[in-house]
């Protein structure tokens, strides 16, 4: 978009969002296989880190993650952030029965369990 390659539309004939970033992914794929070298290229590959990603805060992060303690805890139930990996397992898993239908049997029985 900064150096004008990605068309945006004319005036009151704005191209969709979906349309522009697939005109810009396809250009930064070109740009990093053939011209890795291309400043627009590196600029683009550079704000994607620094503004998007937030590399720094990212990489703070995890050094504050690998100073902490991890202490495992087992508990009777389920807790609430186990849920979606609960389901992301019975996703998993080849059933005709619907995932709806599987999530709630599978709320009714840790109910049950309570």
């Amino acid at each position: 978009c900064i150096s004008g390659l990605i068309f945006q539309g004319f005036p009151k004939k704005i191209k969709k969002q979906r349309h522009l970033q697939s005109s810009a992914q396809l250009l930064f794929q070109v740009f990093g296989d053939y011209e890795p070298d291309n400043l627009l290229y590196q600029q683009a590959f550079t704000e994607t880190f620094e503004h998007q990603l937030e590399e720094d805060r990212l990489v703070q992060a995890l050094h504050r993650i690998a100073k902490q303690k991890v202490i495992l805890v087992n508990t009777q139930k389920a807790t609430p952030l186990a849920f979606p990996i609960m389901v992301d397992r019975l996703r998993a898993q080849i059933s005709s029965e619907k995932l709806a239908d599987r999530i709630r049997k599978m709320t009714l029985q840790l109910e049950k369990n309570e």
